[in-house]
């Protein structure tokens, strides 16, 4: 029954620490230092720089720009593939045989 007592005594002390509890108060003027601080306006660099990237017409002219140097970049690449294509056809080594591989296993049967 010890143990029991001593979790009882734990318990009362732990409700009545809370008695002598008083409600917080802040410092004076605390309310005024609040508002002030709220009202107060830094616009810094960054915050200039993010206003003007954030309006619809910057939005929308960097989205453009952005598609059409996608779309240069596929069209002048399409160009210069196929330029490269025809330049290594002409380019082909004359000796027919350096690309075959001579295998075993192609044997014709000649017989009727």
């Amino acid at each position: 029954m010890n143990n029991r007592e001593h979790i009882d005594k734990l318990t009362d002390e732990a409700l009545n620490s809370a008695d002598g509890a008083m409600r917080a108060t802040p410092r004076p003027y605390l309310m005024t230092r609040i508002n002030a601080r709220l009202q107060q306006e830094t616009n810094s660099a960054w915050e200039r720089a993010g206003r003007f990237i954030a309006r619809p017409a910057v939005v929308i002219a960097g989205l453009s720009l952005i598609i059409g140097f996608n779309v240069l970049a596929i069209v002048f690449n399409n160009d210069t593939a196929s330029q490269n294509t025809a330049t290594a056809e002409q380019q082909a080594t004359p000796d027919e045989f350096s690309n075959t591989v001579a295998t075993l296993y192609d044997i014709e049967n000649n017989e009727p």
